[in-house]
């Protein structure tokens, strides 16, 4: 009874260790105890457990020394000792109660130690194998009985649980320190800002995992380019200048490398332990550096190979586990994103700067350029403020370019009110509705001292996306111009008025000629003939009838406008001048197209105009013809058309129609075509003339359904040739 509670309690203790100490050693002393005090006629127990080379080596075990000899000095070879190699394949104690009988067990120790009886057990869990348990006596043997072999077999199996349990709370240990590793290595490569402290870090966790600092990396110049080694870890046996010296020497061909080219296009990691046994390094390099074995893996990133690492071994072969070359390539995997993006932004960074370089240098540019300007420039916002401008604008309004900066654009603009023309007081939106520059051609400016001066500028929008941004104005100070201007257009009127005198004085010194011959005549005959005193009546109708034409183009009288109808107007001019068209073999036309909307105009200097144009067609056809008269109305204006079959005119006259005193009729003074002009200005009209020699004039006239204020400025008469 007293044997069963000692074993209970054995057990209880193991039982406790098992779940609360994960240290091996401990547990396997405890298991190797037990099993002593539990067999009594056993004086050897040992607990041996494998190596990498396939022998199981004494771990702990009673009594430490046997035959002078230390436990962790006893060595099973499955080779030679046949008993362990059935243990190990069968995973079933075995008991050899005579050794003399049996010659599985190694000879060798059998003697040594004089074992008569043996007890060899497996320590497993499930199908995995941790170690090998043996009992033997010294010297006698042990006659075990089944009970005793069971018990043993229990306390083994603990020890199976035992050692499965540490392994267990060591693989998690180490799926841990991985993850921190990893976890540590992520964030300082995130705080690494240039690719240069990115690798340092690689090295430093790949020598780290591997234990080895040999490490080096070769780099695309870009992504589908050709290698170049770029960098070597600071540890590292070599000297950085010693590593590129060597590679400029050598001048790897990466194409025909075998090894760089499997890493590249499997994207996975090969390790050589040995160079010298394997076909796909350059054993060129490999002896020229000295290396003895290779462990390339790929960076890659975003499906691209980036470049590779290689960590090599000097002078003696080295093997990693598996486990440490895959974490190794986790922390390179790492290292390889971080890579991509500091690349990526060190080319970024290069187009940045380039590219401000660029800017600053066109800024520059651009600058010397307004500076150097005449003209003044300065820019607008949407609200019409002013954001920028150059020298000439400032020195032009007599401004600091400060002052410039922030004022409206309406605040320069002035009239002679003080207020700006209502046109300017719109948005930029609306000046460039259509997105076309905006020209204004003459305004007056206000300097700082309140004065003004004439410009004309040119208003251009400022177009991004399709939508606008702003405003340019490009100003010039037209004074000088507009000094000139008037200079020229006095010394014109000043032509004109002597040209006028000229010809009035010749118009009417021809009829002044006759009256005073007929004078003359009737000083020396008072009986001359009747028909003397009404040439004279004629001539002094002459002076005034030259005199009336000349006062309405110097003064025309106040134009009283109307809605009247032009289809009466032209109807009573046909019928005015029908007897003097039979006279003269002409048929007149007169065809109106579709209803004409009254016009604006002053009746009868509207009659007078066409009765000019009629008359002048009528006195052209001398062998008679047809002058059509058409009207047409097009949108906002009515057109009128003359057309005779007439002699025509030569190109040297045409340009001449409107002069004064310009005529091509015998009889004429020059005056009715530039009545006619008058008129058609004073009604905001157009004339048109076509004509040729032998074919005939045409005469186009435009005049507005309503007028409206104002002066009308420009020249009402063009012609070209037919």
């Amino acid at each position: 009874m007293n044997d069963d509670q000692a074993r209970y309690a054995r057990l209880a203790k193991i039982s406790q260790l098992i779940n609360s100490n994960l240290d091996l050693h401990s547990l396997l002393e405890a298991v190797a105890s037990a099993i002593s005090d539990e067999i009594v006629q056993c004086d050897s127990t040992g607990i041996y457990l494998p190596q990498s080379d396939g022998t199981f080596r004494g771990y702990v075990g009673k009594p430490d020394i046997i035959n002078g000899i230390t436990l962790n000095q006893m060595i099973v070879d499955p080779q030679t000792d046949h008993l362990a190699r059935d243990i190990i394949e069968t995973r079933k104690s075995i008991y050899i109660p005579d050794t003399s009988m049996d010659t599985r067990p190694d000879p060798k120790p059998v003697e040594l130690f004089k074992i008569r009886s043996l007890l060899g057990l497996p320590i497993s869990y499930g199908d995995e194998l941790f170690g090998i348990v043996f009992l033997f006596d010294y010297g006698i043997p042990m006659n075990l009985s089944e009970s005793e072999i069971q018990t043993v077999e229990a306390y083994v199996n603990m020890a199976g649980v035992a050692i499965h349990n540490v392994k267990q709370f060591q693989a998690i240990q180490s799926l841990l320190r991985e993850k921190q590793l990893l976890l540590d290595v992520t964030s300082e490569l995130s705080l690494c800002s240039t690719t240069e402290k990115i690798l340092d870090t690689c090295f430093r966790y790949v020598g780290r995992v591997l234990d080895n600092t040999n490490i080096g990396v070769h780099l695309c110049d870009s992504i589908g380019s050709t290698f170049r080694p770029a960098k070597l870890s600071g540890n590292s046996e070599w000297t950085e200048e010693q590593w590129r010296k060597t590679h400029s020497k050598i001048k790897l061909d990466y194409e025909r490398d075998l090894l760089f080219q499997e890493v590249i296009r499997t994207k996975k990691y090969v390790f050589i332990p040995d160079v010298d046994k394997d076909h796909r390094p350059n054993h060129e390099a490999c002896h020229k550096f000295g290396i003895r074995g290779v462990f390339m893996l790929p960076l890659v990133a975003t499906g691209e190979v980036l470049g590779t690492i290689a960590v090599v071994s000097l002078g003696e072969i080295r093997t990693y586990t598996e486990h440490d070359m895959l974490l190794a390539q986790s922390i390179v995997d790492v290292t390889a994103t971080a890579l991509s993006n500091a690349i990526q932004l060190e080319q970024l960074e290069l187009i940045i700067n380039d590219r401000t370089k660029e800017l600053r240098e066109n800024h520059r540019i651009l600058e010397l350029i307004l500076n150097s300007a005449g003209e003044g420039v300065y820019g607008l916002n949407l609200e019409g403020e002013i954001t920028f401008c150059n020298p000439a604008a400032a020195r032009m309004l007599e401004l600091s370019v400060d002052e410039l900066i922030g004022k409206k654009h309406t605040e320069l603009i002035w009239s002679e009110e003080g207020m700006v023309d209502g046109g300017f007081e719109e948005s930029l939106f609306d000046i460039f509705g259509n997105n076309t520059v905006k020209y204004v051609q003459e305004v007056m400016f206000r300097k700082k001292d309140e004065l003004s001066f004439p410009v004309e500028y040119v208003l251009t929008p400022i177009v991004e996306d399709e939508a606008i941004q702003g405003g340019v104005v490009i100003f010039s100070d037209i004074s000088e111009r507009k000094s000139t201007e008037e200079i020229i257009r006095k010394t014109d009127k000043l032509s004109v008025i002597g040209e006028l005198a000229a010809g009035v004085a010749h118009e009417i010194r021809n009829p002044l000629t006759t009256l005073r011959g007929f004078i003359q005549l009737l000083n020396s005959n008072p009986n001359a003939k009747q028909e003397n005193l009404e040439i004279m009546l004629s001539e002094l109708d002459r002076i005034n009838f030259i005199v009336s034409e000349l006062l309405f183009i110097a003064k025309p009288q106040c134009i009283s406008l109307q809605k009247n109808d032009l289809r009466e107007i032209l109807e009573h001019v046909v019928k005015l001048l029908q007897s003097q068209a039979i006279m003269n073999n002409v048929e007149i036309d007169l065809l109106i197209e579709g209803p004409i909307p009254n016009i604006s105009c002053a009746e009868s200097q509207l009659k007078q105009a066409f009765i000019n144009i009629v008359k002048n067609s009528i006195e052209s056809m001398e062998n008679g013809g047809l002058l059509q008269i058409r009207v047409e109305l097009e949108d906002d204006h009515v057109e009128i058309c003359f057309k005779d079959q007439g002699s025509g005119l030569s190109k040297e006259r045409i340009p001449k129609l409107g002069e004064p005193f310009y005529t091509t009729k015998e009889k004429g003074v020059g005056l009715g075509l530039m009545v006619t002009f008058q008129i058609i200005k004073y009604h905001h009209g157009r004339i048109h003339v076509e004509s040729a020699e032998g074919v005939g004039t045409t005469v186009e006239i435009e005049l507005p359904l309503v007028l409206s204020g104002g002066k009308v400025e420009h020249l009402p008469y063009t012609y070209s040739m037919i």
